[in-house]
This record gives C-alpha cells, structure tokens and sequence, in this order.
C-alpha cells in the first residue's frame, strides 16, 4: 500500500508541475499577445487583458527576485487583485464580448487553480505532539534529534525543513529564523535548517557565521515522509537541478526528541514565519 501511494504522490507532483510550467507559459505568452493587440488595435480591452495575465507571473517574479521585501500570503493578494482589476477593465471595455473577455476568464481560471490546488502539498499525517522525532537519512550518515541536541548541549530544537533556494517562500522564512536568532539563543534552542541542497545553495541567505545546524537530505525514497520525490518546480528539472524538495515544515523538539510543536502547511507558498516561530517557544523552558 506504502509503494502504491509514493508512486501516486510521484505522480500527483510530477502532473502539478508540468501543469504548473505551463501555466505560467500560457500567462506569458497572453499578455504578450493582448500587448501586441493592443498596440496594433489601440483597444483598451487588450491592455486590461495584459494586466490581466502578467499580475501573477510579475508578482512572483518580484517575490523570486526580491524576497523578503515581497512576501505573499494564501491567495497572493497583489497579484489576484490586479487579475480583477484587469478582468474589470475587460469587462467594462469589451462591448463585443470578443476574444479578451473570454481569455481574461481563462486567466482567472488557470490562477484559480494554481494557487488552490497546484500549489497545494501533501503532509505526513503521523508524528504528533508528544511522539518521538524519527530519525532522518542524510547526507554523511543517519541523524537522529537526540544525538544533535546533546551534542549542542540545547535545550530543545527547531526543525526547519526549506523547499529549496528557488523558493520565495523558503528564503522568507528563512529571513525570519535570523530576527528570532536571539531569542532562540536565549531559550538555548537550537535550530535545525533542512533541505535536499547543500548549505552552499543558502549562503547568500545563510551566512556561515549564523547559528544553527544545517543537514542536507538525502533525495528520492530515503526519508519520504519529509522529501516529495518530484517537489521541485519543473524549469528547475529543465535546469538540471534536483527533482527531490523538502515538504515545508516546522518542528519544535524537546531535548529528548519529543515533538511538542509541528507546523505542516498545506500549501508551500505559506510555511510560517517568524512571528508565529516566536509564539510557539514557550513550549520550550528556558534555561535558567
């Protein structure tokens, strides 16, 4: 049964990334078509269509390049805003209801489902609070959350699993972890930063001199409650990178290794942030 559902999750992943990729193709390639209309028609149609299809690509765009100065939420609310208010100019413009109406609501659709389903991930539903943490495969050997905390002499850990550094998302959280490093020194936890890439993928948004562990997964079916064996987008295939990508997730260990937090999104675009982190290490006693 266990074999039959990772060769279904495989190919659940491996369908929302193609589907993913051409997406975000078809937006592209749509407002470049309405601007090239537009220009030639002069119709204001073809520019609300423009706005239309581009709102999303840009918005993530200007996420990638420019994290986390523009963090998103659930629905990427910038973004699906200007698709309404393109799709309103449509409407309000295309008398005819021709060809940039009915491509507007196409948009509509594709953004709808992109951001409600292909964006979606699937969690493991085992370890709840009180259980102890497995143990994870890793590059260089087995590790196991007791060893690390006695090893650190911590009083608890943070397991902070990233989806990869192509991910917005994962750099914003990232970000957050280094506002909270104080207080995590304080409470003398630990943090654990998790991924199938190598900590040099991170330096740019994870200095060496930073605090905390960094482990390197290993990929495919060696630790497949943490690691979807096609997670990654599918142009970072096409680039020849990794398939494999942590599921984003956070987990908050006693020094035992019992899980007394855990936060596992259903959506990669929103794996937690700071705030949220800081609320939750009470659950951890400070060292006196």
């Amino acid at each position: 049964m266990q074999v039959f559902l990772g060769h279904f999750y495989l190919a659940m992943n491996n369908f929302k990334g193609f589907f993913t990729f051409i997406a975000f193709i078809w937006l592209w390639s749509c407002g470049i078509w309405a601007f090239a209309h537009g220009i030639y028609s002069g119709e204001i149609a073809w520019f609300g269509l423009l706005l239309n299809a581009w709102a999303l690509p840009v918005w993530m765009l200007l996420r990638y390049f420019r994290a986390p100065r523009y963090s998103g939420d659930l629905r990427e609310t910038p973004a699906f805003t200007a698709l309404l208010v393109g799709l309103a100019v449509v409407l309000l413009t295309d008398s005819e209801k021709g060809m940039p109406l009915y491509l507007a609501i196409y948009n509509l659709f594709a953004v709808l489902v992109y951001l409600f389903h292909l964006s979606a991930l699937t969690q493991p539903h085992g370890l709840p609070a009180g259980e102890p943490f497995p143990a994870l495969n890793a590059v260089g050997g087995q590790w196991r959350s007791q060893q690390a905390a006695s090893a650190g002499d911590c009083a608890g850990l943070l397991l902070v699993f990233l989806r990869g550094s192509y991910c917005a998302d994962s750099r914003c959280l990232l970000a957050g972890l280094q506002e909270i490093e104080e207080t995590l020194a304080r409470r003398n936890i630990c943090p654990v930063l998790i991924s199938t890439e190598s900590r040099e993928r991170w330096r740019r948004w994870w200095p060496a001199g930073a605090r905390g562990e960094w482990l390197q997964l290993n990929s495919g079916d060696d630790n497949p409650w943490f690691v979807a064996a096609a997670g990654a987008p599918l142009w970072i295939r096409l680039l020849g990178g990794s398939a494999a990508a942590c599921r984003p997730g956070i987990w908050l260990l006693e020094r035992d290794g019992t899980v007394v937090w855990r936060h596992l999104p259903g959506n990669y675009r929103v794996p937690g942030n700071a705030e949220m982190l800081r609320g939750q290490l009470f659950r951890i006693e400070e060292d006196e």
